[in-house]
């Protein structure tokens, strides 16, 4: 949303990690602020990562403008570096189980990587993970079979998304035993 965006823009500010214009220069920013994220990941301050990854796609933020005359490869570069960021925030969100925005993120990631035309297996499994994981937690598991199915095609014999997928199946049963039980109660009743 706007306000945590300019809360990002002052924090960066702040820490005099102005967005240059120079390509290269924000490339390394970003860099930068994603190392400095997965640091405070793996201590476990997940807003504090989820910050330094915010910031991050900041400044791999480049209008139109700055990005119709780039060459393939520097394209290539910046949607690549883009797409780490949000599996970053993604993983993030994940790990504070804040299911509404690990699901949010993961669909920013899908379809940041279906726009730029990105093709790498083991990132659109994660997204899908992630959001699996996200629909299962949050009551949907349909909608979380759905997606584990997918990553389980993108990642295929992938422990962690086979149990999951396994999860989200027995899930579905469950929700279908009780679904089928609640309207044959309805439909015996005389009202």
């Amino acid at each position: 949303d706007e306000e945590e965006e300019k809360a990002i823009i002052d924090w960066c500010t702040e820490q005099d990690n102005k967005r240059s214009d120079i390509f290269e220069y924000r490339l390394e920013a970003a860099d930068k602020l994603r190392e400095e994220g997965n640091e405070f990941y793996k201590t476990g301050d997940c807003d504090t990562a989820r910050q330094r990854y915010f910031a991050a796609v900041w400044h791999l933020d480049f209008d139109i403008g700055q990005q119709w005359n780039m060459m393939d490869n520097h394209q290539l570069d910046l949607n690549t570096r883009k797409m780490k960021a949000i599996s970053n925030v993604c993983a993030a969100y994940l790990k504070a189980k804040d299911w509404t925005n690990t699901k949010k993120a993961a669909d920013v990631g899908l379809r940041h990587m279906a726009k730029s035309d990105l093709k790498d297996k083991d990132s659109e499994a994660k997204f899908l993970f992630r959001k699996g994981v996200a629909n299962f937690e949050r009551g949907f598991t349909e909608d979380a079979y759905e997606s584990l199915k997918k990553a389980d095609a993108a990642k295929p014999n992938d422990r962690e998304i086979r149990e999951a997928l396994k999860k989200a199946s027995q899930g579905q049963r469950e929700d279908k035993a009780k679904a089928k039980q609640v309207w044959q109660s309805k439909l015996l009743t005389e009202e």
